[in-house]
């Protein structure tokens, strides 16, 4: 078998675009809350986390409606360290209190907390929650 390597090349490249262009329009999930935390840290950023729970409705229509608009998952990707927890299973702080879920936390990268919401938001209700966070922030307000 022969093998042209600038072809190959070629054909890895391609793969490569397509499988990133797959991914640029999600959201970029921490694996965990103190990755979270330590990536906004880093990066100057504001966290974002996600309480979600095993058979969440809302949670799932929450993460395959909204969090997929490009709109939003290009905000969320600049301006957050975004992390999904599930409530009875991964670490968070109990100052995160999630009674419910979906449960949202918005929060600046010392962990305090800016503002949160409970629910299900559309994406027009959701870019003004965001609006609406990073005015609380530029103002140093608390919920």
């Amino acid at each position: 078998i022969v093998i042209n390597k600038g072809r190959l090349m070629k054909y890895f490249l391609i793969l490569l675009a397509l499988s990133l262009s797959l991914f640029a329009d999600s959201i970029e999930w921490n694996k965990d809350y103190k990755t979270a935390v330590e990536k906004a840290k880093k990066t100057d950023k504001l966290v974002f986390v996600f309480i979600t729970s095993k058979d969440c409705k809302f949670c799932k229509k929450l993460k395959e409606t909204t969090l997929e608009d490009k709109n939003i998952v290009q905000k969320i990707n600049k301006a957050y360290s975004s992390v999904i927890v599930m409530k009875d299973k991964d670490f968070f702080p109990s100052k995160l209190n999630a009674k419910a879920t979906p449960m949202l936390y918005f929060l600046d990268k010392n962990e305090n907390i800016i503002d949160y919401s409970l629910g299900y938001w559309d994406v027009a209700d959701f870019n003004f929650i965001l609006k609406d966070v990073q005015k609380r922030y530029l103002k140093g307000m608390k919920k």
